[in-house]
């Protein structure tokens, strides 16, 4: 989970930001040698990722050309992960399962899903500019 660990219940902070940050920087990396497009690092800012000084991490992106996403702090109506988890939280809400089997097809997320979240985005972006920055909500969110 991401900086996460869960069985103590408490973020790990810079360490494991840092060896987050080394997969996507690999993970860039790869895709620059299939299309030497610019490639941003989309971060979200919030403080309990363990990112909140400049320091190394800003360092390592630096070293190795990485540029992030530029967006508003606090901004889930911006991030096509909030579409991903809005489906998520549609098929349990409600649901009790009956095997370990149904639960984790209740937890597939197709890949279609995901590119439907992120075609999505450029109609979000403009209904946000229409509403000031109020939260706004769809039928895929």
């Amino acid at each position: 989970m991401g900086g996460w660990e869960a069985s103590r219940g408490r973020s790990e902070g810079q360490g494991n930001a840092m060896t987050l940050l080394s997969i996507y920087v690999q993970a860039i990396e790869s895709m620059r040698e299939i299309d030497d497009k610019p490639w941003l690092l989309q971060k979200d800012g919030d403080p309990s990722h363990g990112m909140r000084k400049v320091g190394l991490a800003q360092e390592y992106k630096n070293a190795h050309n990485i540029q992030n996403l530029k967006h508003p702090a606090q901004s889930p109506d911006c991030n096509p992960i909030e579409g991903i988890w809005a489906i998520l939280k549609q098929r349990i809400r409600d649901r009790s399962f009956d095997t370990e089997d149904e639960m984790k097809e209740a937890d597939e997320i197709t890949m279609q899903e995901i590119r439907d979240r992120i075609a999505d985005m450029p109609r979000r972006c403009a209904e946000l500019r229409r509403s000031g920055g109020k939260p706004i909500r769809g039928n895929k969110w």
